[in-house]
């Protein structure tokens, strides 16, 4: 049984979503795959549809590009079960907007993104 806070898991939920932002983790296929469930799916703000593989390869390959940082707010937790927590938050880059939601999943004692959509939100 996880007797972890909601506070406690949404601050570490957070710290690993966050980790997902920073350019160093993203170049690496090895540390952004310690962070993505075996069975990851993503809808893309641009409407597109992303597997495990296909997302940490699109990853690795803008690693070289200098993109702005990525600025995310208003962060909030929802448990949906023992095991599974969706993280819903903000993120800000130039003049771009995208409301973000991510299903993360406890297997083996260790937090794993297994889901994560973004909708741009009109500026």
């Amino acid at each position: 049984m996880d007797d972890t806070s909601d506070s406690d898991l949404a601050a570490h939920l957070r710290q690993l979503e966050e980790c997902l932002h920073a350019p160093q983790v993203r170049g690496s296929a090895f540390l952004t795959g310690e962070l993505l469930d075996e069975d990851f799916t993503e809808f893309g703000s641009s409407g597109q549809a992303y597997g495990r593989a296909d997302t940490i390869a699109a990853l690795a390959a803008e690693a070289g590009q200098a993109w702005p940082p990525v600025q995310s707010e208003n962060y909030r937790l929802k448990r949906l079960s023992e095991t599974v927590a969706l993280l819903t938050y903000e993120t800000a880059a130039e003049n771009r907007r995208v409301l973000r939601s991510s299903i993360w999943r406890r297997t083996n004692g260790v937090w794993r993104m297994a889901f994560h959509q973004g909708t741009p939100v009109k500026v």
